[in-house]
């Protein structure tokens, strides 16, 4: 595969964008999360997107009052559509779109391949063909396109293991109501045995500088990706991804106290996609900026050695 879907969009769509895209030693290809806004007029007709074996999912965050779609060539009649519409389709159909109206919406790429992943990861069956929609209503994937909207945002939680939740809560609603797979009966369990939990954490511990798998930390425990995400909750009190952002956070601490690191370095050794990021998601926790809490904690260092007179 070439570049991802979500890398490209802007060759199809002539829109203001942001986009998250995750590539995992875990999932194959790319998973992308796209936001497209356009308060103009409308952007006229989308270049046609390569076919490629993947599913696109887009949700409106606004009416889409004016639109015409074209798939292989052939044109579907659409009607306008509603805040919270979806739209569910194959990417080997070709779509062409022509967005004469005013637009915002959240666009989901997943491949098939990463599907078939979390799939197999699961111990269920590979999706089959998915159905065409156009306009639909899905409360669910409408609330979950909301929630993928904040990776992007510029204070967004923009992490591969974000985003590989994402795809599993996307991969659970599409199995139970488009493809009429049923939850595989598992033993109803609590949390993380302590062996478990002690090999996860330690994992995490070790690879905070690097993109962590959800796959990965669900196979250190011997769980799927499911059980593994319910039990780490019930064990810990916060989610894999919230333990992972709130561990290089103390990494982070430790390292502008003790180090003379550059802020961008303190990031980029805790696994922050940037210092922007880092700096948000301290302030968020400490209530200061980077520079602010640094300073601080140096005089109180300062003034805890300082002999006694």
């Amino acid at each position: 595969m070439g570049r991802a879907y979500g890398e490209t969009i802007s060759n199809y769509f002539d829109a203001g964008r942001t986009s998250l895209v995750m590539q995992s030693a875990a999932l194959p290809n790319h998973t992308a999360v796209t936001y497209l806004r356009c308060d103009g007029p409308g952007t006229g007709m989308t270049e046609p997107i390569p076919p490629e074996p993947a599913l696109l999912l887009a949700v409106q965050l606004k009416p889409l009052v004016k639109h015409d779609l074209w798939l292989d060539g052939r044109h579907v009649p659409v009607s306008p559509y509603a805040t919270g519409a979806l739209t569910m389709l194959a990417l080997e159909s070709r779509p062409v779109a022509n967005l004469a109206s005013s637009y915002e919406c959240v666009q989901m790429f997943f491949p098939r391949s990463a599907l078939d992943t979390v799939s197999d990861a699961e111990g269920m069956q590979r999706f089959g063909s998915f159905p065409t929609l156009n306009g639909a209503e899905d409360p669910v994937l409408a609330h979950l396109a909301r929630i993928a909207h904040m990776a992007v945002s510029p204070a967004g939680p923009a992490t591969s293991l974000f985003l590989e939740s994402m795809l599993l809560s996307v991969h659970r609603h599409l199995r139970s109501r488009y493809a009429g797979q049923r939850e595989p009966y598992t033993r109803a369990r609590g949390g993380l045995a302590r062996w478990q939990e002690t090999r996860v954490k330690e994992y995490i511990d070790a690879h905070l500088g690097s993109s962590i798998s959800l796959l990965d930390l669900s196979n250190q425990c011997q769980l799927s990706p499911s059980q593994f995400g319910r039990a780490f909750k019930a064990s810990v009190g916060m989610t894999p991804h919230r333990w992972l952002i709130e561990r290089r956070l103390d990494q982070a601490r430790s390292l502008l106290v003790c180090s003379d690191k550059t802020l961008a370095e303190i990031a980029h050794h805790c696994g922050f996609s940037d210092q922007s990021h880092l700096a948000r998601e301290f302030r968020r926790t400490e209530g200061l900026g980077l520079t602010a809490w640094r300073r601080l904690h140096a005089v109180k260092r300062e003034l805890e050695t300082k002999p006694a007179k």
